[in-house]
């Protein structure tokens, strides 16, 4: 990506990486775990546990850049700097959920309860952590919160309400991949320069799901601010205004917002 594009992300280009049969993943996906019966949790969690996988996955990003951050949760996940083996992830999930998230089925998990996870658990090890889901926020205001917490190295979990009052509607957004063109063009030393790129959408009309955002990034090319995000395993982007117009036309900033967390680095870690 050509260096005069503005980006704010975290410190780890690589987010979560998690192992899972050979292939490593941009963090966590709901659709690991199975669907083939409707009673059971595992169903619950495929369908409804987006919300939990961008929990669970937040502790471990911050566990994995700062070792005050582990907990006796995390270390039985994280092996140093080595890429987590989805072994390890599956029973951690499942854990953070029986806890703290608490999916339910069709209501899946709230921003209100995103945030009062995250409470509970820095509470229980002194972390220091304070979320809240922050709602009504304006264009200006959630992009300012966004940045601030990429700045501090912390991931930030945004939720792509459902449509409001039509909870059921299929409006949403669109979801990009970053592809390059393979040409070069020479800069003016006559060397080759960056590749040209576009953003391809590759996912359409996607609403009531949480995702992960690891980075902004003000695209000089395409005129376009561009969050990249974590879902369901792989890192896409989401056009910044698209968000915004889907809030202000199909969605509502009580259902499509932001977990806001802050840390308080001088909180004595109990453990």
């Amino acid at each position: 990506m050509p260096a005069k594009n503005v980006a704010i992300t975290l410190t780890d280009p690589d987010y979560l990486p998690i192992v899972k049969d050979n292939i490593t993943f941009y963090g966590g996906s709901q659709m690991w775990f199975s669907d083939k019966n409707r009673y059971s949790k595992d169903y619950i969690l495929h369908n409804y546990g987006c919300g939990t996988i961008a929990t669970a996955d937040m502790f471990l990003y911050l566990a994995r850049q700062d070792v005050t951050m582990q907990t006796p949760v995390t270390e039985k996940v994280i092996k140093g700097k080595e890429a987590i083996n989805y072994s390890d992830y599956d029973p951690y999930v499942r854990l953070i959920n029986d806890k703290y998230t608490k999916t339910k089925r069709l209501i899946a998990v709230l921003g209100t309860t995103v945030a009062s996870a995250i409470n509970t658990y820095s509470d229980q090890y002194g972390l220091g952590l304070k979320a809240a889901w922050k709602m009504t926020l304006s264009y200006y205001d959630m992009l300012e919160l966004i940045e601030e917490m990429l700045s501090k190295d912390i991931p930030v979990i945004l939720a792509i309400g459902p449509n409001t009052p039509n909870l059921w509607g299929k409006k949403g957004i669109p979801f990009y991949e970053l592809r390059e063109i393979d040409y070069q063009e020479p800069d003016s030393t006559g060397k080759e320069g960056s590749k040209p790129y576009y953003y391809k959408a590759v996912q359409q009309d996607i609403n009531g799901h949480f995702v992960t955002v690891t980075g902004v990034i003000k695209d000089d090319i395409t005129g376009r601010i561009m969050l990249c995000i974590s879902s369901w395993g792989r890192k896409y982007y989401i056009n910044y205004e698209e968000y915004r117009d889907y809030i202000d036309s199909a969605g509502g900033t009580v259902t499509s917002s932001i977990v806001y967390v802050t840390r308080n680095y001088f909180k004595k870690k109990v453990r």
